[in-house]
């Protein structure tokens, strides 16, 4: 809808505020040919990116970050009238996305490699830009994780072809106002940065099959995810997929930390998180202890419009998710799954939800992606070790112990991309590197280790010349 500087304006798609269900916004749903067009006119511009100084990268980047800044009231809105977030989580969201481009911004001046002696020689090797970049991006952090792609991109000399979720777009167009004003001012050729909106088994698939795309960057599903690797030839990838991220809480923890961190960590966003907690496994001594302050604390939470500034908990992003997340929790109790908490739906909301469950229920097997807390009883921390890893995911786990050499060793063991000591999973800072292993992913983000992934080590070897 944004291709070579000019605005394509249909009304093709609704765009629909989770909450309320009313229209926000219409997005064109570009047809192939459309894709290919503005895949072909980035492809044409990719050299200016490549040719682009670090100082003026720099430029572009902070320039991106101040302008988000002056916007960050109403940018933050618009992202919970897109995506139903919370209005204070949308917030940080903004703040989070500020960063994002300030750490590209720094790392574009960083961007270098480094030399190799040889006898009668010197090897040197520099990054070079991998050339064109096809983000797919999804709702659930509209702002950030599209800056996620685009700062990196950018930060390394790469064009941009960006194409957001149909179901929260209205952020990243907002965002591509602001890159369309700096890049005018900067004198930069606008067939740089293309968004093409619409449906992902069409503007998607185009982007992962056209053999002008040099790399794909795809956060979203596992199913998505395998198709992208059997469907993208020889482009280089990056995914990141989804989880079900346990928690382990052994009997020597600070408990009331555990408690405070995990409700924290399920319910942000209303479990729409791929690093929620997935499940927590427990020692038995402790669970029901556990149980009663996690409820105490469930209670605390406001749920409700996401404009309030007392909510905590809104809707999920549309009815088949609401209805996806409510069949599983039927599914959970049908299966023997016990009701603690919760349950009950209004709308797309989903109220937080606790139920107790064995090692086979299939809350314990699925990504939920809702507000819906599964707690598993172990008997030792072997098996919890063995449970976390009994799953095809391996995004991130939590370990809540107050035994270092426990936790160093249950981190070692775990088949994880990330563990955090004494913290739930659901934690992200944006200049860490983040993946998974096994089905959630491959490649790293994080602003350096995603600039690492979009770019390529080119290497010249000089022979035959004398160095003092």
């Amino acid at each position: 809808m944004f291709i070579n500087g000019e605005w394509i304006l249909r009304e093709d798609l609704e765009v629909i505020n989770p909450y309320n269900l009313g229209t926000i916004g219409h997005i064109p749903s570009l047809s192939r040919n459309e894709a290919k067009e503005g895949i072909s006119i980035c492809q044409e511009h990719k050299t200016i990116m490549k040719e682009l100084s670090p100082s003026k990268k720099y430029g572009i980047l902070m320039n991106i970050a101040k302008k988000i800044q002056s916007n960050k009231e109403k940018i933050a809105r618009i992202i919970s009238l897109d995506a139903g977030k919370p209005i204070r989580q949308s917030i940080i969201e903004v703040d989070r996305t500020i960063g994002t481009f300030k750490l590209a911004a720094f790392y574009a001046k960083e961007f270098r490699g480094e030399t190799l002696p040889l006898e009668d020689g010197i090897i040197i090797t520099k990054r070079e830009p991998v050339g064109l970049i096809g983000a797919i991006t999804p709702f659930n952090f509209p702002l950030n994780l599209v800056a996620h792609k685009v700062a990196p991109a950018i930060a390394a000399g790469n064009a941009v072809v960006l194409h957001p979720s149909s179901k929260a777009p209205m952020a990243s167009i907002e965002l591509t106002k602001i890159i369309e004003e700096v890049l005018k001012s900067k004198g930069i050729p606008l067939g740089v940065f293309n968004v093409l909106t619409g449906k992902g088994a069409v503007v998607g698939d185009e982007i992962v099959k056209n053999e002008n795309i040099n790399m794909v960057s795809f956060t979203g599903s596992v199913e998505v995810g395998e198709s992208i690797t059997k469907n993208a030839g020889f482009k280089k990838i990056t995914l990141e997929l989804g989880g079900n991220n346990p928690a382990i809480v052994l009997k020597d923890c600070n408990l009331n930390n555990a408690i405070k961190s995990i409700v924290k960590g399920k319910f942000l966003n209303a479990g729409q998180v791929c690093i929620s907690v997935g499940r927590v496994l427990i020692e038995e001594e402790i669970k029901d202890k556990f149980i009663k302050g996690v409820i105490e604390e469930i209670k605390k939470l406001k749920v409700g419009d996401p404009l309030n500034k007392n909510t905590d908990v809104g809707p999920l992003i549309t009815k088949d998710s609401a209805d996806r997340v409510e069949e599983l929790i039927n599914q959970s109790i049908e299966e023997g799954g016990k009701l603690l908490y919760g349950g009950e739906r209004e709308g797309n909301i989903i109220y937080p939800t606790i139920l107790e469950v064995d090692s086979e229920n299939i809350l314990s097997k699925v990504e939920v992606f809702g507000p819906v807390l599964p707690i598993i009883k172990v008997g030792s921390v072997e098996e919890a070790i063995y449970q976390s890893n009994n799953t095809k995911y391996g995004l991130h786990a939590g370990v809540f112990t107050n035994d270092i050499n426990k936790a160093f060793r249950i981190a070692s063991e775990l088949e994880y991309g990330g563990v955090l000591i004494n913290n739930s999973p659901t934690f992200r800072v944006d200049n860490m590197p983040f993946g998974g292993v096994k089905k959630s992913g491959m490649g790293r983000e994080g602003v350096k280790y995603a600039i690492e992934e979009m770019s390529e080590i080119k290497t010249i070897i000089l022979r035959n010349i004398n160095i003092p």
